[in-house]
């Protein structure tokens, strides 16, 4: 009888075991390409690099990625992973990541694992802070918070401060920071960075958060600008471009970067990265505008253009002898604002050519 009742329960754990191994095709699942502009399946890649976080929660780590798939790991909220591929499960439509991530086995032993989440779980974007007396973070999830139009999840940015480097991954506090702009489903590649040779006093992080929208003409970009001063974020200003053959629209942002030898110069978006147009050959940097009356380690310069294509008396485009189409521009507003240590003032106004009223 002893032995019945072993048998038994012999079968029923290897029947749970057997429930347990679900056999899933993994093929749907696409490397992650980061910073790609290539399409993979008709979308945009997400994100900048692979360095990622979990998100605002405790979630759970699959063997495979379906929901009847054994849990191998419980991951806390903000844990470093790296986004290795990601896919969407044709049978029950769930958006799943691959991810690589490191678990404690015994006290300062930690072992490299592999396993699948929820797209839902995994930040879109960290960026380590400058700042050498906290341990923060900036990582970029989507917000509870809808947007108003399209109904759907917002950024939000949330300042990570962790404890010490000994003890990185446990979370002291954060600090939370929903954006105002659009919805995430609506960009079709975006990404999150740091301005760390900025040249503004008392400005620790500077970060600025790009857009591209591509599924429609005209295509467009952006630019918002997020700044964490004494321990508050708030967007302090943005830059976009939108246009097609015979229109553009523009509102290009130039800040103060620090270079060798103490240098600053006005680089557009304060991408040094990008500072040279691979199509024109030419920087992409303003002259200081010393009649501004700003320093130039204080001085934002937003300029605004708008332009249409000359046209012939038939409602041709004309072109000049590179087959370029000859604009004319139609608006142009140059802004000056001053950073005053805790946020920007705009101190000037410069209007070169004013936009017609309907």
């Amino acid at each position: 009888m002893k032995n019945l009742i072993i048998f038994i329960a012999f079968v029923a754990l290897s029947q749970q075991a057997k429930a347990q191994q679900i056999t899933v095709d993994t093929s749907f699942m696409q490397a992650y390409c980061p910073n790609n502009y290539d399409r993979i399946d008709d979308f945009f890649d997400k994100g900048k690099t692979p360095a990622r976080t979990t998100a605002d929660k405790n979630i759970l780590v699959f063997a495979l990625p379906d929901l009847q798939a054994k849990q191998v790991d419980k991951l806390e909220h903000f844990t470093d992973v790296t986004y290795l591929k990601e896919g969407t499960n044709p049978k029950t439509k769930d958006n799943w990541v691959k991810i690589s991530y490191k678990m404690r086995d015994t006290p300062g032993v930690y072992k490299n694992k592999v396993g699948y989440i929820l797209e839902q779980n995994i930040s879109h974007g960290t960026v380590v802070s400058r700042s050498e007396t906290e341990n923060l973070s900036f990582v970029l999830t989507e917000s509870p918070l809808l947007d108003a139009d399209l109904k759907m999840p917002r950024f939000r940015l949330n300042a990570v401060n962790r404890f010490t480097d000994l003890n990185y991954e446990k979370v002291k506090s954060v600090n939370t920071y929903d954006l105002n702009m659009s919805a995430i489903n609506f960009y079709n590649h975006f990404y999150l960075t740091s301005i760390n040779n900025n040249a503004f006093n008392n400005m620790p992080n500077l970060l600025r958060l790009y857009w591209h929208h591509g599924e429609s003409c005209p295509e467009s970009e952006g630019n918002v600008f997020v700044a964490h001063a004494s321990g508050k974020m708030s967007e302090i200003i943005s830059a976009s471009s939108t246009g097609e053959g015979g229109f553009y629209e523009t509102t290009k942002v130039y800040l103060p970067l620090k270079f060798a030898k103490g240098k600053v110069v006005l680089v557009e978006n304060g991408d040094s990265e990008n500072m040279l147009d691979s199509y024109t050959g030419t920087l992409k940097t303003i002259p200081y505008p010393k009649d501004c009356g700003i320093p130039i380690e204080q001085l934002v310069v937003v300029i605004e253009e708008d332009a249409e294509g000359k046209t012939d008396v038939d409602g041709n485009f004309i072109e000049d002898k590179n087959k370029e189409i000859i604009m004319e521009i139609t608006h142009k507003v140059i802004r000056y604002y001053k950073w005053n240590g805790s946020k920007f003032l705009q101190v000037k106004k410069v209007v070169v050519k004013q936009r017609k009223e309907n």
